[in-house]
């Protein structure tokens, strides 16, 4: 006979610890042995330990092994699968009497739940057409029958048991499910329903909906916690800020690194901080810019519930579904009420990329300005105002740029015209008429590396004129007319420009110039 376990009035520090734990660790159901034995398995993790409720509780994981305490994963099945409250006398017992335990079965410490409403038109005619049973409405009470997370608050894609109860669960924890009865059954073709044990839904089915429920997370979901998407610092501009963010308790939009604020580039108001983007803002000490576990409080009001502007509200982008789309295969749905998209249903688009009723997002987005899935903030005018001046300064009309001669003495590099050499001279000098002086100069010229292009002209009588002719193939002169080459050409040279002050610049072409008058 066992011997009956101590009763507590109260639950002891090691037992609170592992309560706290259970509430905030996801841990899978993945077996029953009658109504009191359980197979368990923590996300993330490859090892199965199992629970029994009896007189006393046990369980195959070490710290139970070592403690003799209410483990974590006994606290689990009293609080989240049999829904007792933390300060139930039952929820911190090494042990519970037969006549307790049927109390905790029958469920008599829970309120009556209402029954669900019938489901959708559209959702009723195609599981008519397809032979499924009528999908239940989820419910703020419903919880996955697998992980005992509420449905509506974790927001993860579901499935539903299509042959049989009607009820949703998370498809992530139904592939868990699957995979654990796929080794231990012989039969592959259908997945068993884990509350009615009827056939869930075919094998090839749920792999369908797990490929295409990855499609809903999206790369802002996979960023690290501790980075502020959609965040800039208001003194440094860096984006994302990641680490600690700290943010003005007066101010709308102002935000600060962890560096800056030390640097008291905000001193007239008081600032909040917070390590990661779904965290609570927690006020910092008045007296110093180091957060206070002590004094530190979590705000509520305008600080944490920053709404989003109507005008900045009609500018996110809605899509509406239509013949065809993904958005209409098994496995998509809203993240906020988990029903699937129908054919011309209006989405709203958020700049992280997550799409979702705007029936159901926008009553969010009145309240706050950050998607409710990973914390993006939408608008920031900081960021916006940030990556304006970048592309405005390429996006600018031709009204607004200054004019050639504005710029001919700070950037030469703008001007470009093809053919003609264009030259920028400190000082003019006359062309010289000696051919050593030419020499001269064409040779401190090819010195200094810069392209000395040839002169052309063509004496016509007494009166030399300019060439009009550029090209390699120069036409014979006529009777009468004498050319005089000036100057020899020289093989080209590119020219090395500086980009901080350019003094000449040269392109491919001839310089036309004409001939002074001896």
């Amino acid at each position: 006979m066992l011997k009956k376990s101590v009763w507590k009035k109260y639950a002891g520090d090691a037992v609170s610890v592992h309560q706290e734990q259970a509430l905030s660790t996801t841990i899978l159901l993945l077996k029953t042995y009658g109504p009191t034995g359980f197979l368990l398995r923590e996300e993330g993790q490859d090892s199965d330990c199992k629970v029994f409720l009896g007189q006393p509780h046990s369980c195959t994981c070490p710290v139970f092994l070592r403690e003799g305490e209410p483990c974590k994963h006994i606290c689990w099945i009293l609080l989240k699968k049999f829904q007792l409250p933390k300060e139930h006398e039952y929820s911190f017992q090494c042990g519970l009497s037969e006549r307790q335990i049927s109390e905790v079965l029958q469920g008599s410490h829970q309120t009556p739940q209402p029954s669900p409403p019938g489901a959708s038109p559209p959702a009723a005619a195609a599981a008519a057409a397809a032979g499924w049973v009528l999908r239940r409405d989820i419910q703020p009470q419903d919880v996955c029958p697998i992980c005992q997370e509420e449905l509506l608050e974790r927001r993860q894609p579901v499935a539903y048991c299509r042959f049989s109860c009607g009820n949703n669960v998370h498809i992530s924890c139904m592939k868990v499910w699957a995979d654990h009865r796929q080794h231990s059954a012989s039969d592959s073709g259908m997945v068993k329903c884990p509350l009615c044990r009827e056939d869930f839904c075919s094998v090839q089915s749920l792999w369908e909906q797990v490929k295409n429920a990855a499609q809903l997370h999206t790369a802002a979901e996979r960023e690290s916690p501790n980075k502020h998407l959609g965040v800039s610092c208001t003194h440094c501009r860096v984006t994302p800020i990641s680490g600690k963010c700290f943010r003005c308790t007066v101010c709308t939009h102002v935000y600060f690194c962890e560096s800056c604020s030390e640097k008291d580039c905000h001193l007239q108001h008081q600032l909040a901080v917070r390590s990661t983007r779904k965290e609570e803002w927690c006020l910092m000490s008045k007296h110093s810019r180091e957060a206070s576990s002590v004094n530190d409080h979590v705000l509520d009001g305008p600080l944490s519930l920053a709404p989003l502007r109507d005008s900045v509200l009609a500018q996110v982008a809605m899509v509406q579904v239509r013949v065809g789309s993904p958005l209409l295969q098994d496995g998509v749905q809203c993240r906020m009420c988990l029903q699937t998209f129908t054919l011309g249903e209006t989405l709203r688009v958020l700049p992280c990329r997550h799409k979702f009723h705007a029936g159901c997002v926008d009553g969010i987005l009145q309240t706050t300005h950050a998607c409710p899935l990973d914390g993006f903030v939408i608008y920031n005018p900081e960021t916006r105002r940030g990556s304006g001046k970048k592309s405005n300064s390429k996006l600018a009309s031709p009204n607004t740029r200054p004019h050639a001669s504005q710029t001919a003495g700070t950037n030469l590099k703008d001007l470009f015209v093809p053919g003609v050499a264009l030259q920028e001279k400190k000082h003019q000098t006359e062309v010289p008429t000696n051919s050593s002086t030419v020499n001269a100069t064409t040779s401190q010229k090819c010195m200094k590396k810069i392209t000395s292009p040839p002169v052309l002209c063509v004496s016509v009588g007494d009166k030399p004129q300019p060439s009009l002719y550029v090209g390699a193939l120069n036409p014979k002169p006529q009777s009468g007319v004498s050319v005089c080459r000036r100057a020899r050409i020289q093989p080209k040279i590119r020219s090395t420009v500086d980009k901080e002050a350019p003094s000449q610049l040269t392109m491919t072409g001839v310089l036309l110039t004409p001939q002074s008058p001896k």
